[in-house]
């Protein structure tokens, strides 16, 4: 054969080879890549079960709503890549969602509270399914590393068709959001919304074993654990704090004369007369039978008196139910200093056995420079004047 014949077909071979070489590497490099594919969906299938078992570890294993609330923010959120996340809950009567957790988000991040029929809250809970909305200037809260983002993935948080709460993820890019990642994020707010229904029963169960059932005031338990925290934080700040033990005159007269019915009217009337004008950050209790008690924060003796005096006249000018006319009679213990809180409610309980055994229907203030007195026996009271 000649030279250019062999030349021929040894460059036909070549090619044919070349040919196949190509065709070998497109399908290795496809394959590659469905191996990769298929890594990756394996992936997020398991760091999508990761979340879910770590939702439905936080939900059996603790009655801590923030801890439940962080667990779905920061797993949800390092999955859907966002900056920062906030979770939203519905207070009762409010037609406003208040943040209530969030990470990466400045002190002071605007959007504390979400309305309802205002964006990004509003066409992801009209649509009652996850979607990404544009944030404005009004909208867009700052975040720890600077600046604000564009775009809320807003995730609607509902039980039995009653909205409960919503997550915002923020993202700095417009994305799209695949089945999976719907099916995702339904997942985590079914998980959050048990959480939620969670706390709220223990949050019930807690109020009730705290709350007096006849006044709707904090029993003596809660008192006690209330007066307790504010003497930590009166020795932090270096603040004084008072108590007033506050006790109805003669009810025992109201009781066999009027029948008990009306007697736990008096006493509901009478919560409603102490509990009014108060400031939030005072206390008022129901302390056992027709006795009261209120703690009140940052107040001196002189204040302390001008407003027990005023409770006092307040509840001697008022008609309470089956057209009684009663009083009370006020005990006011007050100090600044530390080493002495804990005398204050025997103090207070001393100086309104004074009152009583001076007449009723008066303000004594115990003198915190003496010595403490004996606790008397019993609380016999005199003969009604």
């Amino acid at each position: 054969m000649e030279p250019a014949g062999i030349l021929l077909i040894v460059s036909v071979l070549l090619v044919a080879a070349l040919f196949l070489l190509t065709l070998s590497l497109m399908r290795y490099r496809g394959t590659a890549r469905e191996l990769e594919a298929a890594l990756a969906d394996q992936t997020g299938a398991r760091d999508r079960a990761d979340l879910l078992l770590a939702l439905a570890s936080a939900v059996n294993s603790t009655l801590a709503l923030e801890e439940v609330l962080n667990v779905a923010l920061t797993h949800v959120g390092r999955l859907m890549g966002s900056v920062a996340g906030a979770m939203y809950l519905v207070r009762p009567g409010k037609a406003e969602l208040y943040r209530e957790s969030s990470y990466n988000l400045t002190t002071r991040a605007r959007g504390g509270a979400r309305k309802l029929d205002e964006e990004p809250i509003r066409s992801a809970v009209a649509a009652m399914r996850p979607l990404v909305v544009n944030l404005d200037e009004r909208s867009a809260p700052g975040l720890d590393q600077g600046g604000h983002p564009q775009h809320a993935l807003v995730v609607p948080i509902q039980r039995s068709g009653q909205l409960m709460g919503a997550m915002e993820l923020y993202l700095n890019a417009w994305r799209e959001l695949t089945d999976d990642q719907v099916e995702l994020l339904n997942g985590v707010a079914a998980q959050a919304a048990i959480a939620i229904r969670h706390a709220q029963l223990f949050e019930a169960q807690e109020e009730n074993a705290l709350t007096d059932e006849l006044t709707r005031l904090p029993n003596r338990r809660a008192l006690a654990q209330r007066f307790l925290q504010e003497m930590q934080r009166a020795r932090r700040h270096r603040a004084g704090i008072t108590f007033v033990m506050i006790d109805l005159d003669h009810f025992k007269q109201v009781n066999d004369t009027y029948g008990h019915l009306n007697g736990d009217a008096v006493l509901a009337e009478l919560a409603s007369i102490l509990s009014s004008g108060l400031r939030e950050s005072d206390v008022c209790a129901r302390y056992g039978g027709e006795e009261f008690a209120l703690i009140l924060p940052e107040t001196n003796e002189s204040g302390a008196r001008v407003l027990a005096e005023r409770i006092r006249a307040k509840v001697a000018a008022a008609t309470f139910p089956g057209g009684l006319k009663l009083t009370i009679s006020v005990g006011v213990a007050a100090t600044d200093d530390a080493a002495i809180f804990t005398q204050l409610i025997d103090r207070a309980d001393q100086a309104l056995y004074a009152a009583k055994q001076g007449g009723r229907n008066q303000v004594r203030v115990a003198d915190m420079s003496a010595p403490a007195p004996k606790p008397h026996a019993t609380r016999t009271e005199p003969e009604p004047v």
